[in-house]
């Protein structure tokens, strides 16, 4: 039977296509290279690498602050003013540089206060290095565009070589330097690559001095409630392994960050897509009529429903043959763990549909930073409360308890909001 897609619906299945490639670099080489990496490093170093990576990736929301929305939504809004385009592009650029200045600093300062970055300063800063490619890597214009094949095909390659690599290089547990910095190097050459590519394709220009900055203070302004709910989204997909290794040895971080790394291969490359693709299409719509935007958005609802129940339900089904296959033998106690957080992917795709999509894309985005807040402490609270006494399933539990309360209350909020905007037309 044949597919009788109109413009807008091939373009949304390619941007799907495309950003599954793109986040496929990004995560599912380096599983995929995890079978050899572990062998090399063990349980226990793959897990203080794991450890060294959460704690960088807090600095890295910073850097990437909330532009992948904020600054998506611009370009996908005036896509066709190259001058707005350009003010944009740079102004994004030298916040991202200004934010990344700002998280340089205080990675030193940690560096001194913090034992376990000060007695292996080079692990971390190996990791750290990754923040210099986010500063380069305009994802956003490329959403904003609904334009990333070119560009997932290019990380693709690049990623595929700088996380082959470490398969050759990695042979013993005292390389595990060398592992923790391949991808920093692989995301530098990507975001440079991009850089180029995207001034060139688009045809940038360099507005004033004056100009990027007045852009700069604005998306920074454009940016922040988003960057608050990221940095509390952080507190319950991040914060919870940071949390484990600061109760539990280097052993129990690598047999739960076996089954964590698992899973977020898997939502990058579902999850991040689907809500990527789809977002700057329900912006537009909501900009040029809301009531078409929230009948979209509807329909977008319900097939992501479907296709974030599929994915949990075979990732429960394929744990057993996931474990063993990539991370092998020693990651054993990992199957029931996996099992146990196989119903993430599927929540965090339905969330992502009230939040990304519903508060971002139907103009709610004040309300995020309060459920982010609200969400994140009570995620953290659950995590200290568990770990101590149920190690790696405490950080399990308070993941699934957390993506659930965001459905609740974001889910809440935007039917709350969408009936009284309804009621005060009426």
């Amino acid at each position: 039977m044949a597919w009788n897609l109109t413009d807008k619906q091939k373009r949304i299945v390619e941007n799907f296509l495309s950003l599954g490639l793109l986040q496929g670099a990004n995560t599912l080489i380096p599983v995929l290279v995890i079978p050899f990496i572990v062998r090399a490093l063990g349980v226990e170093m793959f897990g203080k690498v794991t450890f060294a990576q959460s704690i960088v990736q807090f600095f890295t929301i910073v850097i990437n602050y909330g532009f992948d929305y904020s600054a998506t939504k611009e370009i996908a809004v005036y896509r066709n003013d190259k001058e707005e385009t350009s003010r944009t592009f740079w102004g994004v650029i030298s916040a991202k540089f200004t934010l990344f200045v700002i998280a340089t600093a205080a990675f030193f300062l940690l560096s001194i206060g913090y034992f376990k970055i000060r007695e292996d300063y080079l692990l971390y800063l190996s990791i750290f290095a990754i923040n210099i490619g986010h500063v380069l890597f305009p994802t956003w214009l490329f959403q904003g565009m609904e334009n990333m094949k070119s560009i997932a095909i290019l990380n693709f390659i690049v990623k595929l070589i700088g996380m082959g690599l470490p398969v050759f290089l990695v042979t013993a547990p005292e390389d595990y330097l060398i592992y923790a910095a391949m991808p920093s190097a692989a995301y530098f050459a990507a975001g440079l690559f991009a850089f180029i590519y995207a001034t060139r394709r688009y045809g940038i220009s360099r507005p004033s001095a004056e100009e990027i900055r007045e852009k700069r203070d604005d998306e920074l302004r454009k940016g922040f409630p988003i960057f608050l709910n990221t940095l509390f989204a952080a507190l319950y997909t991040v914060a919870n392994l940071t949390i484990l290794g600061l109760f539990k040895e280097n052993y129990d971080v690598g047999i739960y960050s076996g089954a964590y790394k698992i899973i977020c291969a898997i939502m990058m490359v579902t999850s991040m897509p689907i809500h990527m693709a789809i977002f700057p299409s329900i912006a537009k719509e909501m900009e040029q009529s809301p009531q078409a935007g929230w009948c979209y958005y509807k329909r977008m609802v319900f097939y992501v429903l479907l296709f974030g129940i599929a994915v949990s339900l075979c990732t429960y089904i394929a744990s057993p043959w996931a474990v063993k296959i990539l991370l092998g033998e020693q990651f054993m106690k990992s199957i029931p763990l996996l099992r146990l957080l196989s119903v993430i992917p599927a929540l965090v795709i339905i969330a992502s549909i009230f939040t990304v999509q519903g508060l971002y894309g139907l103009g709610f985005e004040k309300y995020a930073p309060y459920v982010g807040l609200c969400v994140g402490l009570s995620c953290i609270g659950l995590n200290l409360l568990w770990i101590p006494q149920l190690g790696s399933y405490g950080a399990a539990y308070a993941w699934i308890v957390a993506q659930t309360m965001e459905i609740l209350i974001s889910g809440s909020i935007v039917i709350w909001n969408v009936k009284k905007r309804v009621n005060n037309r009426e």
